[in-house]
């Protein structure tokens, strides 16, 4: 057997101990509710006895929860009738296109900007295919002036050496001698 719960409220300022298999929220809640619409009454017409209040509220919430059954039903009636699940996948459907042609748009739009990147992307792509030619062809001419360059400071170290490790000072006469 589920546990009961028990709860004091007060109704028209009169407390009341509630017990009830629902939670203590839900009978504070529903009693709020009774004391509110009893309140709307008194205020009304403050010459009602309090059994007088009671019974007009009472009256006053069953016509309320009457409508609300009507309402219900109708809406039940509403939706299993087959012309509601029509109109219903009617609606779902134009949904649904309006969806597919706005994504549609925005797909064009970005194969639109992506043929434009794409030829963008070839003008820069043979711009930069053409700049390291260059770069590897004055890379390359850059190299061989260097060899050049070494090759020449050898010459001269080599040439240098030569003239500082011969025996003896050079003469003049010599050196004329050797240039004939």
């Amino acid at each position: 057997m589920p546990d009961k719960n028990k709860v004091i409220v007060k109704i028209m300022d009169r407390e009341y101990t509630l017990v009830s298999e629902d939670s203590r929220e839900h009978m504070q809640r529903v009693a709020n509710y009774v004391d509110d619409k009893m309140r709307e009454t008194f205020d009304s017409n403050r010459k009602l006895s309090l059994s007088m209040i009671g019974v007009l509220t009472a009256l006053n919430i069953a016509d309320e929860y009457h409508k609300v059954l009507i309402e219900k039903e109708e809406l039940e009636r509403r939706i299993n009738s087959p012309q509601y699940e029509l109109k219903s996948a009617r609606d779902e459907l134009d949904a649904v296109v309006t969806e597919f042609e706005r994504r549609s748009s925005a797909y064009e739009k970005m194969v639109q900007e992506f043929s434009r990147l794409i030829d963008s992307s070839n003008i820069y792509e043979t711009g930069v295919s053409q700049l390291r030619k260059r770069m590897e062809k004055l890379d390359h001419d850059l190299k061989k002036k260097e060899d050049d360059l070494r090759k020449s400071r050898d010459e001269v170290e080599q040439l240098e050496r030569e003239f500082t490790h011969k025996e003896g000072p050079m003469r003049m006469i010599d050196f004329e001698e050797e240039t004939k």
